[in-house]
Parts: C-alpha cells; structure tokens; sequence
C-alpha cells in the first residue's frame, strides 16, 4: 500500500470511528406541514400577540415558546401580553407508533446434484414482516381572535411532524420554520427539508 493509500485508509477509518461514537446524527429533518386559514382571518390588522397556556410538558413549552415568539416577530408581529389581537395556543409532544415492515419472497439459487452432475435450482425466502417503533414529533399551533376566543373558531391553524430518533427540543428550530413558513397564510399540506444547520 502506497503512503497514500495509507493516509485514505487511515482517514476513512477516523471518519468511521466518529461516526459510530457520535451515532452519525442526521444533517437534514424532513417534516410533514399543513396549515389552514379562516378566510375571514384579518391577518394584516392582527398585529400584536399573545399566549394561552400551552399544552404539554413545561421544560418542553419553556423552550417552545420563545422559539415561536421570535419567528412571529421575524414576520413583523409584536408580543403584547397586555393587549393582543389575537391568542396563540401551542401543544407539542412526541408519540410512538407500531409499523411492519413489509414481506418480500426473495429468491435463492442453489445447486441440485444429479446423476449428470448439478442442476441450478430455485427457492423462495420469506423475509421481512416484523414491527419497529417510529417516533413522531409533533408541533401544533392554533391563532385565535383574542376578543373572542372560542374553540372551533380558529383564525389559523397549523401543524408540523416528523419522524426520528431525536427528542423533539434538538430540532425544535427546524419544526418551528416549517411550522410558521406559511404563516399567515394556510396551503394544506406539504413536505420540506430543512439543514439542522439552518434551524440553530
């Protein structure tokens, strides 16, 4: 071996070792987002913001929060507790849920001895079929008139999730963009891909 295929050996090697203490973390997060608005939803007039109490875990929120503060203000919103136009209604938390993985019958050559020799003959494996866990992380937020905040009568709506491993407060930068990217506007459903690198 050259000294410089010694050097790539040893490079390679290195990057596999940090890839394999560090878990090789993903680079990208790829998010389901859907939003909808009220069509009669003065966005333009709704200005100044606030909070109703928040739906899940406290250090979850307590770090939420002001992620979802600063993107609204990003968009030209102001924080007023005080006197708000409209109310913000935040839920998050991450679930489990059970899938199987699907069958395949895969096909397997094997050599058959004959009186003339071997003959190549053909077999079927089942493979597959098992269950694995998946983890959703899920961001829902719901935009209410603060003059008259009612359930059911949502001025906007939008939610965003996406599958991993990570606990939902590492890429809670991606979640919130992909969250608020259409706000205040509501397109339905969509999927984006965001940099971890972009959302930090």
């Amino acid at each position: 071996m050259t000294a410089k295929g010694r050097f790539l050996f040893r490079t390679l090697l290195g990057i596999a070792c940090l890839c394999w203490i560090s878990g090789c973390a993903p680079t990208h997060i790829v998010m389901d987002v859907e939003s909808r608005a009220a069509p009669d939803f003065p966005a333009p007039a709704c200005k100044r913001f606030s909070f109703l109490s928040p739906e899940g875990e406290k250090p979850l929120m307590e770090n939420l929060l002001p992620l979802i503060r600063g993107e609204l203000e990003k968009k030209g919103l102001v924080y007023d507790n005080a006197k708000p136009h409209i109310l913000a209604l935040v839920k998050a938390g991450t679930s489990e849920q059970k899938r199987q993985k699907p069958v395949v019958s895969r096909p397997v050559p094997s050599l058959q001895p004959t009186p003339e020799g071997a003959t190549l003959d053909m077999h079927y494996v089942i493979e597959g079929g098992g269950f694995y866990t998946v983890h959703i992380r899920r961001i829902r937020m719901d935009i209410f008139d603060a003059a008259g905040y009612k359930p059911g009568n949502e001025f906007w709506q939008g939610e965003v999730s996406s599958e991993g491993d990570e606990n939902i407060s590492e890429i809670a930068g991606c979640l919130i963009s992909g969250l608020l990217r259409d706000y205040p506007a509501g397109r339905g459903k969509s999927r984006m891909t965001l940099r971890l690198s972009e959302c930090r």
